[in-house]
């Protein structure tokens, strides 16, 4: 198989903080989800995956139930590893320092906790590099997380950063696998929704 693998890398949709590390999604989450299996409508795909933790897994459910998949669960997909006690999304940032560094994308400089990056990296890279090898010739659909996504994405072009762009709820980065390994990049942060296409809004964090 000489054809790369086009792998639809996804952030899940926006989690209802419950004062755990693993939220479910909310209303809006539930929203996102199904907006991302009308945005995908007529697009072939091949298999579903989604990291194992709650909110990657709920965005990718209704995506597989409508094509008929089972869900594959690759715990590789996984976000960041950090001393936070409880999941907090950007949007409800407390400290006013973080939040502002967050609006102003200096995402390095207040927002990031103390977490895991080069084993994210790493396990990243493996792990999407060894799903695109199992599907060359084929399309794929993961879904995974914010910080994840952009240790990854990083990588592909070459940055030395551990959060370069805020991608949006749901919304979709391609990549392409090839035979030899190598990753290429086709698109960052697709918007998914409607309510994310206008251009006067940052994505949702």
């Amino acid at each position: 198989m000489d054809q790369p693998c086009e792998f639809l890398l996804v952030r899940h949709a926006r989690p209802e903080p419950d004062g755990t590390m693993d939220p479910g999604l909310g209303d809006l989450g539930r929203e996102q989800s199904r907006a991302l299996v009308e945005h995908l409508d007529g697009v072939a795909i091949d298999a579903v995956y989604a990291s194992h933790l709650k909110r990657a897994v709920q965005t990718a459910e209704p995506l597989a139930a409508h094509r008929g998949f089972e869900l594959v669960i690759d715990e590789g997909l996984r976000e960041w590893v950090s001393n936070a006690t409880q999941y907090v999304g950007t949007e409800n940032l407390k400290d006013p320092n973080r939040a502002e560094s967050f609006r102003q994308g200096r995402f390095e400089d207040e927002f990031l906790p103390p977490h895991n990056a080069d084993e994210l990296r790493a396990t990243m890279i493996a792990t999407v590099r060894r799903i695109g090898l199992t599907h060359l010739g084929e399309r794929v659909v993961a879904v995974s997380h914010g910080g994840a996504s952009n240790t990854f994405l990083a990588e592909v072009i070459g940055s030395p950063r551990q959060f370069f762009f805020n991608p949006g709820y749901a919304s979709i980065s391609r990549v392409q696998i090839w035979p030899d390994g190598r990753f290429v990049l086709m698109s960052v942060n697709e918007p998914t929704s409607a309510r994310d296409q206008r251009p006067d809004l940052l994505p949702g964090g």
